[in-house]
C-alpha cells in the first residue's frame, strides 16, 4: 500500500471503532447490562491499542495532545466489572462446587454492582467532544506515515519493549513484575498485530504466534491471580461466613497458587526465547 492506502485503511479502521464505542458506550449508559458494557470494554481496548500506534508514530505530538485519558477511567471499570465474571467462571470450573461459596458469591455481586455503578458514573462524565478534537489529530498522523516508517518505527517500539521485558526477568519474584512482563508483552503484540494488517510479513507472522502462544499462558495465570486475591480481600474484610466456606475458600486460594506457580513455570522460559528473537535481530523487508 502506498502511503494514501495506508491513510485510508489506518483512518477508517479507526472510526469503525471509535463509531462502534459511541453506539455501546450510550447503550449500555441505558441498559446497564453486563454484555453491553462488556462491548463497550472491548471496543475501548481497541481504541488504546490504536492509540499506542498513533504514539508510537508520532509521540511528541500525540503524547501532548493524545486523548488515551479520555478512555482510561472507563476501561479500569469495566475491567473490574469483567474480572468479576472471569471469577465466576473460574469458581465454576474448580474442583470444588460453586454452592460452597455461599457468602463470597455474594460479596462477589456487591462488588460487581458497585462497578457497574461506577462505569456509568464515567459514562455520564464522557465528552464526546473531546474525542472529535482528537480525531483531527489521528487524522493527520494516519496520512503522514509510509510503510518502511511505520516499520521502522514498529521495530525500534518492540526492541524497546523487549529490554524492558528483559530487565523485568531480573527481578521477577512476585505478581507484580510478571504482571508488568505481561502489560509490555500485551502492548508489543498489540502493535505488531496493527502493523501485520497494513502489511503481513513472515517476520511479524513468526512474531505474532510466538506471542498468542505465550499470551494465553500469561491470561490464565492473570485470572487464577485476580481470584486469589479478590478471596484475599474477602477474608480480610471479615465478613461472617461458615467454617465450612472458610476452610472450601482457603483450599480454593492455596489451589490457585500453585497452579498459578505451574503457569509462570511453562511461560517465562517462553517469554525469555522470545525476548532472545526480538532483541539481536531486525524486521527483514519481506
Amino acid at each position: 500500500m502506498n502511503r494514501e492506502e495506508i491513510g485510508e485503511f489506518l483512518y477508517r479502521y479507526y472510526r469503525k471503532r471509535t463509531t462502534s464505542f459511541l453506539a455501546n458506550i450510550y447503550k449500555s449508559g441505558i441498559t446497564g447490562d453486563s454484555k453491553d458494557i462488556h462491548r463497550t470494554r472491548l471496543d475501548v481496548k481497541r481504541i488504546i491499542a490504536l492509540y499506542g500506534l498513533f504514539e508510537m508514530l508520532q509521540p511528541q505530538t500525540f503524547q501532548q495532545k493524545g486523548g488515551a485519558k479520555l478512555f482510561r477511567p472507563l476501561y479500569r471499570q469495566a475491567g473490574k466489572i469483567r474480572e468479576t465474571q472471569v471469577n465466576y467462571i473460574l469458581l465454576s470450573s474448580s474442583q470444588t462446587h460453586p454452592d460452597e461459596f455461599p457468602a463470597f458469591i455474594s460479596w462477589l455481586k456487591e462488588q460487581e454492582q458497585k462497578a457497574v455503578k461506577k462505569f456509568l458514573e464515567q459514562i455520564k462524565r464522557f465528552r464526546e467532544s473531546e474525542l472529535e478534537e482528537t480525531d483531527k489529530l489521528i487524522h493527520k498522523i494516519c496520512y503522514s506515515n509510509s510503510i518502511v516508517k511505520i516499520r521502522q518505527k514498529t521495530e525500534s517500539y518492540i526492541r524497546s519493549k523487549a529490554l524492558n521485558v528483559k530487565s523485568l526477568q531480573v527481578e521477577a519474584t512476585g505478581d507484580k513484575e510478571i504482571h508488568t512482563i505481561r502489560q509490555q508483552l500485551k502492548a508489543m503484540s498489540t502493535i505488531t498485530t496493527l502493523v501485520y494488517s497494513i502489511k503481513p510479513g513472515k517476520r511479524l507472522d513468526v512474531i505474532l504466534s510466538e506471542f498468542n502462544k505465550t499470551e494465553m499462558m500469561i491470561g490464565d495465570w492473570h485470572d487464577k491471580v485476580v481470584l486469589r486475591v479478590a478471596i484475599e480481600k474477602f477474608i480480610d474484610a471479615k465478613i461472617p461466613v461458615s467454617t465450612g466456606e472458610m476452610q472450601s475458600l482457603i483450599a480454593l486460594k492455596q489451589e490457585l497458587a500453585i497452579s498459578s506457580l505451574n503457569l509462570i513455570q511453562h511461560f517465562m522460559p517462553e517469554v525469555d526465547r522470545i525476548i532472545h528473537m526480538l532483541i539481536p535481530s531486525s524486521f527483514p523487508n519481506d
